[in-house]
C-alpha cells in the first residue's frame, strides 16, 4: 500500500545507488542523470554511474524500455536477450562485447551486475540500440537522443518543455517540465507568505537575479548531489570520519559546528549499525527563497533503511522523525515510523545558504538548517 503525505514542519526549524564511503580516500559515487530526448529517466533503484576507469555504464533494461525495446533476462547464463525492431542482440554480464543479429561488438568495458541490475557503457546505447549520446561533465548528464529535437523547445539543460496541463502555480517557475508531475511544482512553500518582504520565486529570480546564471546553478547542483549521496549512504561497518570530512566540505560555511556534528553522527551509525541507501536529485528549476534567507532546492529522492538497532536519528538529520509515524497526512508517535528494508520516495525541498553578501553566486552550499523532512511529500515505493 502506497501512504502519501504532505507535511510542513513550519513551525519547527536537516544518491547514489551505492552504500557507504569505505576508507579516507573514498569519494561519493558520481550520481549520473539520464535525459532521453528531453525527459528525464527516474530509476527506480540501481542509479547510473561512473566506474573506476571513467566510463559511464547505465541501467540497460531501463533505458532500452524506454527506447521501445523487449529485454529479457536468463539468469542460467547471466544473459540479457534485447529485441529492437529487427535487431536480436544478446548481452552477457562480464562480457565486453554483445551479439548483434549474429554479428560481435565489443566495447572499452564490461557490462556489470549490481543491485540485481545490468548496467552497460554508454557505448551499447549509442552503437547498438542507435541513439545519439552526448556527455555534459559539469552536470553529469547523459544526453541520449532518438529523434530530431530541433522542433521542441527545452531548457537550458536540455529537459522538454511543456505547455499543457500546467500546475496551478505556473507562474512560479521560469518554465514547466514535461517530466516533472504537477504535484512537485504544487508544494507548498514554508516561511514563504507574500507578504514577507524575502521571499521570491525562482521565476523571479531567474529573471532578474545575476546569480541565476547556469554557471552558479551548476555548481549549487553538485554540492548539493554530492551531499546527498553521502547523506543518504551510510555503512557502519565501512563509515568512518572522512565521511564527515567530506559532508562538511559542502555544508554552508556559517555553520561552524558542522564537522563535530557530522563526526557524531559518525560514531552514532557505528553505534547503532546503521545501513540505508538512497539518492537525492535536485531540480535546478525549482528553487525558491523563504523569509529566513534560506534557498529551497525542491528534489526528488528515494531512500531505504536496511539496518539500524534502534529507530533513533537513522538519518543525519535534526529533524528525522524517530517517534512519529504518518496517520491521515499526519506525524503522530510510534516507534518504527520507517520499516527496514522498504524503498520510500518523494519530494522534498533542501535548504542552502550563504554567509557572504555581495556577489555571492559561487558560495552557495547546503545549509546547516537543511533536512529531508522540513517541507516533504513521501510515499513508500512499490
Amino acid at each position: 500500500m502506497k501512504k502519501w503525505a504532505s507535511i510542513g514542519l513550519a513551525a519547527i526549524m536537516l544518491f547514489s545507488f551505492m552504500t557507504g564511503v569505505s576508507n579516507a580516500e573514498a569519494k561519493p559515487a558520481t550520481f549520473v542523470r539520464v535525459v532521453l530526448d528531453g525527459q528525464k529517466i527516474w530509476f527506480p533503484d540501481a542509479q547510473a554511474f561512473v566506474d573506476e576507469n571513467e566510463r559511464t555504464l547505465v541501467p540497460v533494461r531501463f533505458v532500452a524500455e524506454k527506447m521501445n525495446a523487449k529485454v529479457g533476462w536468463e539468469p542460467a547464463t547471466q544473459t540479457v536477450p534485447i529485441e529492437k525492431g529487427e535487431q536480436n542482440i544478446r548481452l552477457t554480464v562480464g562480457e565486453s562485447k554483445a551479439v548483434v543479429n549474429g554479428q560481435e561488438v565489443t566495447f572499452d568495458t564490461k557490462a556489470v551486475f549490481s543491485g540485481e541490475r545490468t548496467f552497460v557503457p554508454l557505448r551499447f546505447v549509442s552503437e547498438v540500440l542507435g541513439a545519439e549520446v552526448k556527455w555534459d561533465g559539469p552536470t553529469s548528464t547523459v544526453f541520449i537522443s532518438t529523434k530530431d529535437q530541433e522542433a521542441v523547445k527545452v531548457d537550458q539543460w536540455g529537459r522538454l518543455i511543456r505547455t499543457t496541463d500546467l500546475p496551478k502555480n505556473a507562474a512560479d517557475y521560469p518554465y514547466i517540465l514535461a517530466d516533472v508531475p504537477n504535484e512537485m511544482y504544487e508544494m507548498r512553500y514554508p516561511h514563504s507568505h507574500p507578504d514577507v518582504n524575502e521571499r521570491s520565486t525562482s521565476a523571479k529570480m531567474y529573471a532578474d537575479w545575476p546569480e541565476f546564471k547556469k554557471e552558479n546553478i551548476d555548481i549549487w547542483m553538485e554540492r548539493l548531489k554530492t551531499f546527498g549521496a553521502l547523506w543518504l549512504n551510510v555503512d557502519y561497518r565501512t563509515i568512518d570520519n572522512s565521511w564527515a570530512e567530506q559532508l562538511a566540505s559542502v555544508e554552508s560555511d556559517g555553520n561552524t559546528g558542522k564537522l563535530k556534528a557530522a563526526k557524531e553522527y559518525v560514531a552514532w551509525v557505528k553505534e547503532n549499525e546503521i545501513v540505508i541507501e538512497g539518492y537525492l536529485d535536485p531540480e535546478p528549476s525549482m528553487i525558491y527563497l523563504d523569509g529566513l534567507r534560506g534557498y529551497n532546492i525542491r528534489s526528488k529522492f528515494r531512500i531505504k533503511f536496511n539496518h539500524f538497532k534502534e529507530h533513533k536519528t537513522i538519518l543525519y538529520d535534526s529533524w528525522f522523525p524517530s517517534d512519529m509515524k504518518l496517520a491521515n497526512d499526519t506525524w503522530v508517535p510510534n516507534d518504527t515510523p520507517f520499516e527496514k528494508g522498504v524503498w520510500y520516495e518523494g519530494y522534498s525541498d533542501i535548504v542552502m545558504s550563504t554567509n557572504v553578501g555581495g556577489n555571492w553566486g559561487k558560495t552557495l552550499k547546503v545549509s546547516a538548517n537543511a533536512s529531508l523532512f522540513f517541507n516533504i511529500i513521501i510515499r513508500g515505493a512499490e
